[in-house]
């Protein structure tokens, strides 16, 4: 079971940070909007407009690699049984 965790972590660890990487990758917080610039086509101004995106940030990155981190700490924690002891009962 130990086995399985760390494996579990290991993918999970891979899922977050491709996500992180691929969402855009952002050393800020995590956003769920971003800004860009419209130029009104009357007056030739440039107004700063928002549009709502997801875009992962470094505490998604450390929280979800935290996580792993646990499970993978929490892996240690869990015993196996010897093959003696099945045979026993």
């Amino acid at each position: 079971m130990g086995t399985k965790l760390r494996w579990l972590a290991l993918v999970l660890a891979l899922i977050v940070a491709a996500l992180w990487f691929f969402g855009g990758p952002n050393l800020g917080w995590t956003k769920n909007s971003v800004a860009y610039k419209e130029k009104d086509p009357v007056t030739e101004i440039e107004v700063e407009r928002f549009k709502k995106q997801w875009v992962p940030g470094i505490d998604f990155l450390g929280g979800g690699l935290g996580f792993c981190a646990l499970l993978v700490g929490g892996s240690f924690l869990i015993k196996r049984k010897s093959p003696s002891s099945v045979l026993d009962n």
